[in-house]
């Protein structure tokens, strides 16, 4: 397990508005344009699939995913080069289709994400780097009505949160670890133990929106251990979380507990709505090393006017408490998914925060993305953001380029 550092520029009201201290600020908002892990499309419910629990072993989305999901994912996301015969329609939901045949209780999983990303702050020189964004692979063991899942991968950068032995420059993460049982005779209720993405809002690949940034809920470090139940309907789903804290976090102080949940009602087969709710509590927050209690809640949307078209949009409103400090404010997106044709997608994001109201401005980003899914189990991605960062007594202007190759089994 890694030991959480203190943030080198202590904490955001402290006073200290010096040009390094900005410049610093800038370099971190440009370190959260990239997205890392792909675990979810919510435009999938152009498709009609307004749920996730056909797709993916974890019934919120993300993640593994079934045979029928892996099967899916060929048919109705990747670029047609050609026609399918019957073995091939046969084997598209098999690992590795079909080549390594494994026994009806066993699933097998993995991902290896690549990219190379060009930042520029203010109008500097543009800098580049080529990152391993993710390298994990996962297994999961479904008999009678237990489940369990498990993924392990490689870091060399970040991932603090999610490590489970390693140093600054390499280190072993598991993302999500648990065990289950499906409850009810139709099996719609699923129980389980462990640690698991934390149930909020849209679960999206971009997990750097402001979004999900600010509630600590995106997928690719932020789960939590804990005690959830989830509901899998025909109209309505929804998922509710004890959270017990990241054991992956030492020492004990700086892990949350308390709650996180989502409802969502889908009253067509291409529309749905919901609303998320969240509290926790730390005896010392990462930053300030203040004790702090943070709240989060919200609604979103998703909609398919058309198969070519699906609009999703969430806003969340957020406060925080600590000793003689207390903050609120907002963080929303509204995006836009256009399917050219299938396996191409240009995809437009605008989005805002304003988690300290009493202090900052907000900050702004727009997203310009094209992802392409060429081939079976494999996709393109190019991502040009935008943002305008309000940081102490100033505002700092971030621009990125990320070039992103994912393949997954």
């Amino acid at each position: 397990m890694i030991t959480p550092r203190r943030s080198p520029w202590g904490a955001r009201s402290a006073g200290r508005h010096h040009a390094p201290l900005l410049f610093v600020l800038a370099l971190l908002a440009v370190e959260f344009l990239h997205p890392s892990q792909a675990s979810a499309h919510a435009w999938m419910i152009r498709h009609g699939y307004t749920g996730c629990a056909a797709c993916h072993l974890d019934p919120s989305g993300g993640g593994l995913l079934t045979p029928y999901g892996r099967a899916q994912g060929t048919l109705l996301m990747s670029e047609r080069w050609g026609t399918l015969d019957d073995e091939d329609t046969a084997n598209l939901g098999q690992f590795l289709f079909g080549a390594a045949p494994l026994p009806s209780s066993v699933s097998l999983g993995g991902d290896f994400r690549a990219a190379a990303l060009v930042t520029s702050v203010d109008g500097q020189a543009a800098t580049g780097r080529v990152l391993l964004m993710q390298a994990d692979v996962g297994i999961a063991v479904n008999t009678g009505r237990f489940r369990s899942q498990a993924t392990l991968g490689f870091a060399s950068s970040g991932a603090f949160a999610a490590a489970i032995v390693g140093g600054d420059n390499a280190r072993l993460v598991s993302r999500t670890h648990w065990v289950g049982v499906d409850l009810g005779a139709d099996r719609r209720v699923l129980l389980r133990l462990g640690r698991m993405n934390v149930p909020f809002g849209i679960r999206s690949i971009e997990h750097t929106l402001f979004a999900r940034r600010e509630t600590h809920t995106d997928v690719n470090v932020s789960q939590q251990h804990g005690v959830a139940i989830a509901y899998t309907g025909q109209k309505v789903r929804g998922e509710v979380m004890a959270i017990l804290g990241n054991y992956q976090l030492r020492p004990d102080r700086y892990r949350e507990r308390g709650y996180s949940a989502f409802l969502e009602y889908a009253p067509t087969e291409h529309v749905a709505f919901g609303a998320s709710s969240l509290l926790t509590h730390a005896a010392a927050d990462l930053t300030t090393q203040n004790p702090v209690l943070r709240q989060a809640h919200g609604g979103f949307v998703r909609y398919s006017p058309a198969e070519w078209l699906v609009l999703s949009a969430e806003a969340d409103y957020l406060r925080r408490a600590e000793p003689h400090r207390h903050t609120h404010g907002l963080a929303a997106y509204a995006q836009a998914d256009f399917q050219v044709t299938e396996g191409l997608h240009l995809i437009g994001t605008l989005e805002c925060d304003d988690s300290d109201t009493k202090n900052l401005p907000y900050s702004y980003a727009g997203w310009t993305s094209v992802a392409w899914f060429f081939a079976p189990h494999a996709d393109l991605r190019i991502d040009g953001v935008l943002q305008s960062i309000a940081v102490p007594y100033a505002r700092v202007r971030a621009e990125a380029l990320v070039v992103q190759l994912h393949f997954y089994l």
